[in-house]
């Protein structure tokens, strides 16, 4: 048996849910954030949310490939969930240090009047 096509068959439904329910989350739930960042101005919002949503389903369709492409070989069952395992914790923690770096720059840069929108 190729556990690696196992490992795909895993991954690929795995990492499509998360990354489409954690998008949307981010997507509904940012715009009351960028509300009070750009001050109602809901042409902005509206624009700044759409491209954020975009780069979020841009970075994970290309780890996910790069992932897929680079993946070592599998010889056992409890290989296959190991690689899965790792590959979506991996791409989990990289998610949210980006997410946590979008939210301290639109901060930062709001408190310095830098966005003076």
């Amino acid at each position: 048996m190729n556990y690696n096509i196992l490992s795909y068959f895993l991954y690929l439904p795995l990492i499509c849910l998360i990354m489409i329910k954690i998008g949307w989350l981010f997507y509904l739930n940012g715009e009351l954030f960028l509300m009070r960042i750009f001050k109602n101005k809901i042409y902005l919002v509206k624009s700044t949310n759409n491209l954020l949503l975009l780069g979020y389903y841009l970075t994970n369709i290309g780890y996910a490939i790069l992932t897929i492409s680079s993946w070592d070989k599998v010889n056992s069952f409890l290989e296959a969930i190991n690689s899965v395992a790792s590959n979506l914790g991996f791409i989990i923690l990289l998610l949210s240090v980006l997410h946590y770096n979008n939210i301290f720059w639109l901060n930062f840069l709001n408190k310095n009047n830098i966005l003076n929108l």
